[in-house]
């Protein structure tokens, strides 16, 4: 997986739905403007949310999307994995038994393979709620007293 604009814009689009009044309908062409982004594409991120049950589609002149969950539920991983799929900071797998094409894993993997776990982790303690309250910054820390680069 590699975060895309589509992940992105599922985030904004779900953060228009939250920051509307509590079960107000938001139209397509609302987010379009708001956000700068193509209504066909957008439209496109919404099917994908629905199917996922993060937002409710309602047709007609008067319809328009809303969030199906209160934003306090919806997790920014589980967003990101509906419309990206699984968070992987890796680029090989190990399905045909390596990863470097000849044979075992290659010197990094082990790298990649935790930073998409980090990755993980970091957007799974974010909700929506926490977006549109302004609690996500200062969530980052180091696990113990950064020193700086070793000299070799």
């Amino acid at each position: 997986m590699k975060l895309t604009a589509k992940g992105r814009y599922a985030v904004l689009a779900l953060t228009e739905l939250a920051l509307a009044k509590k079960g107000n309908l938001v139209k397509i062409s609302h987010i379009s403007e708001t956000q700068k982004i193509s209504s066909k594409y957008l439209e496109q991120i919404l099917m994908i949310l629905s199917h996922a049950r993060f937002v409710t589609g309602i047709r007609g002149p008067n319809g328009g999307y809303k969030l199906s969950q209160s934003p306090s539920e919806i997790r920014i991983v589980d967003v990101i994995e509906a419309i990206e799929g699984k968070i992987e900071a890796k680029a090989c797998t190990l399905a045909k038994g390596s990863c470097t094409g000849v044979s075992g894993r290659c010197l990094t993997h082990d790298l990649w393979d935790e930073l998409g776990r980090q990755i993980e982790l970091f957007l799974g303690q974010i909700s929506l709620e926490d977006i549109i309250e302004g609690k996500v910054l200062g969530r980052s820390s180091l696990p113990r007293p950064y020193s700086g680069y070793i000299d070799a």
